[in-house]
């Protein structure tokens, strides 16, 4: 949590636009209704021509003040399906994310986000409306100060978060979870630093810190609890380069309550394919780590544009790697992230939603399905991926390592964002756990990258394409995704916006026959 949290932090610092100087004032809000006729059509795999038409109300924002830096695409969507073979439905899905500077150094900071992600077993693939799929909501708000003493730098901040999971399961599917399923949770974070910069006291900069995290989930009624405390130094050695270290103290626990038995002992699972929890059961540790925490490396920093940071360590009992690349240019960003934490569904996606900055978000929509293709990319460095977050979603704690990359750029007419990662999952779970073995792992690899022209003042044409391969633990399905779109627009009148689409989407799982849609998107927008 700690240095995942502190590679969030300094991106944000290094990346993120300051709120607007005084009288820079730019508000844009753009509330829309729509509609979209949609058709797909198998090429392999089987299955009947699908048809369904979305209604669509929705609104784009980007604002920035003296005070407030916000932006905003959120959208709901009722999908009409022709025909028996698809139902009704009703899809939210979006991002917000924005930042009150209430006084000098004081700052509220909150976000949202809003997706669809598979519970048939297909996890990572795209959504489609032939296929079960749950609703995500998380979200998180809190306040953050910094300010100076006389030569000491302070900080302070907490974060109240909130995720949940809204079911639509098909538990009979070969390889849908069950049991360990997330519902919802909430996280909270709180913490504090005071330092001194290299060089006013002694060559050595020095900042202590100290944190509480803790998430209650839903799930057998699991909570996490985080505590701990440091000492770093920072010692330059030339003007670009310093040597960076630290040491502390961290102690971790996670427990649960026990799933209740049927009268063969084997654990209840809910309509929802959960566990039912045994709320007599006594609360058992799962989880204990109490130790010395230390760390060591370097921090490169060329220019006010770029960073680099690099760490390894020992933590949770063995050696840890860490790091970041940032960099800022004039229109465009590029952020690498190496991480490694003890993680959860909840903390994860909560933690992303808050790395997210800036008023210039560009959110990539699947005009098949109305939901974002994964990634919000931002050429001031404040964007994000969800891919990986919202593949495999689980109620199980896990030590969670990988690595996140993300570009994005503007020039011209063009416009462009790429996102690419892998993560590694390990499970923490009790011993006798009979959905996911202890100490068992899923892996996870993804790439989106988006491509947009602007024609002239009233056209543009959109594309993009997507991967996704989940290698799930256990006799849970691997998947295969891959997709590609594009899209066309057209201002028919100054408020009024045709579009047209066409694209693939394949998905492929373990022994299943691979899927593969062709799909066509025709629709109308009419903006206020």
């Amino acid at each position: 949590m700690i240095s995942r949290i502190a590679l969030i932090l300094a991106a944000v610092a290094l990346a993120s636009p300051a709120l607007a100087q005084d009288g820079e004032r730019k508000v844009d809000v753009a509330p829309y209704l729509g509609i979209d006729q949609v058709v797909v059509a198998p090429i392999q795999g089987g299955g009947d021509v699908l048809t369904y038409t979305n209604v669509i109300a929705g609104v784009t924002a980007s604002i920035q003040t003296r005070r407030l830096e916000a932006s905003a695409d959120l959208q709901y969507a009722h999908s009409f399906g022709w025909g028996g073979d698809l139902s009704d439905q009703d899809v939210i899905s979006g991002i917000v994310s924005g930042q009150y500077g209430l006084a000098r150094g004081l700052t509220l900071n909150a976000g949202g986000l809003a997706a669809r992600v598979r519970t048939d077993g297909l996890s990572g693939a795209s959504v489609r409306n032939d296929g079960y799929s749950s609703q995500v909501y998380a979200g998180y708000v809190g306040p953050s100060y910094v300010t100076r003493l006389g030569d000491l730098d302070i900080g302070l901040s907490y974060r109240l978060g909130y995720a949940r999971l809204e079911d639509d399961v098909n538990v009979d599917f070969p390889g849908a979870p069950l049991g360990n399923g997330f519902a919802e949770s909430t996280t909270h974070d709180l913490m504090g630093s005071v330092g001194v910069g290299p060089g006013v006291w002694m060559p050595l900069g020095l900042v202590a810190s100290a944190g509480y995290g803790r998430e209650d989930a839903s799930q057998l009624d699991q909570r996490f609890e985080d505590e701990w405390a440091r000492l770093d130094a920072t010692l330059p050695v030339s003007p670009t380069l310093a040597l960076i270290g630290g040491v502390g103290y961290e102690k971790i626990e996670i427990s649960q309550r026990s799933p209740l038995l049927d009268g063969n002992g084997v654990p209840v699972i809910s309509s929802s394919g959960r566990y039912v929890t045994d709320e007599g059961s006594p609360r058992q540790l799962i989880y204990d780590f109490d130790d010395i925490i230390w760390d060591v490396g370097v921090l490169w920093r060329p220019t006010h544009r770029t960073s680099l940071t690099a760490r390894v360590g020992e933590r949770y009992g063995g050696m840890t790697y860490s790091g970041s690349f940032i960099w800022q240019g004039r229109d465009k960003s590029f952020a690498l992230v190496v991480f490694d934490g003890i993680d959860s569904f909840g903390r994860v996606i909560t933690s992303d939603v808050a790395a997210l900055s800036g008023s210039d978000l560009d959110i990539v929509r699947n005009p098949f399905t109305g939901d974002f293709t994964g990634c919000a990319f931002s050429t001031t460095g404040g964007g994000q991926c969800f891919n990986d977050a919202l593949a495999g979603v689980t109620g199980v704690n896990f030590r969670y390592r990988g690595v996140a990359a993300q570009f994005a750029a503007e020039r011209g007419p063009w416009g462009m964002g790429i996102g690419a990662g892998y993560s590694q999952r390990k499970f923490v779970t009790p011993s006798g756990e009979t959905v996911l073995v202890r100490g068992s792992r899923d892996q996870n690899w993804y790439g989106n990258a988006s491509l947009t022209y602007r024609v002239d003042s009233r056209s543009s044409i959109d594309t993009a394409v997507y991967a996704n391969y989940f290698d799930a633990s256990g006799n849970r399905l691997d998947v295969l995704n891959l997709g590609a779109f594009a899209s066309y627009y057209r201002l028919v009148t100054r408020n009024l916006q045709a579009s047209a689409s066409v694209g693939l989407d394949s998905a492929k799982a373990d022994d299943l026959d691979a899927v593969i849609n062709a799909m066509g998107q025709l629709g109308l927008r009419y903006t206020f």
